[in-house]
């Protein structure tokens, strides 16, 4: 693997596609008020993280922003992304892990140590 300085392509404030700007601590509060139904009612929460739009097979699903997957009967939803020098993933799964990545490499850094750890975890 090398390293490169890419400063100079990342943004200079948060932006959308690429250019959020959070921590591990945050985005775990995040998915603690989506599971918690604080941010929305239990059936919008459902709404909102149930798939809709299939993506290249049966067991993943994009909803409304987030992609949903079920596995083995494990069901967990999340979003990730990057761009030169950063990626992050946030996987929520029902069985109450939550998975938080973010990383200062390329993609698909963050997304690879997600799915390290997600197929370490226990199905329910």
């Amino acid at each position: 693997m090398s390293f490169r300085w890419c400063a100079d392509t990342l943004p200079i404030r948060a932006t959308s596609a690429g250019g959020g700007d959070s921590t591990v601590k945050d985005l775990l509060a995040f998915a603690n008020a989506v599971t918690s139904n604080k941010l929305l009612d239990a059936e919008h929460t459902k709404l909102l993280t149930t798939g809709k739009v299939e993506m290249g097979g049966a067991t993943m699903k994009y909803a409304y922003g987030f992609m949903e997957s079920i596995e083995d009967g494990r069901r967990c939803f999340g979003h990730g992304g990057g761009a030169p020098g950063m990626n992050g993933q946030l996987t929520i799964c029902d069985n109450g892990y939550t998975i938080v990545v973010l990383a200062n490499f390329d993609p698909p850094a963050a997304t690879l140590i997600e799915q390290f750890v997600l197929a370490r975890l226990p199905i329910k």
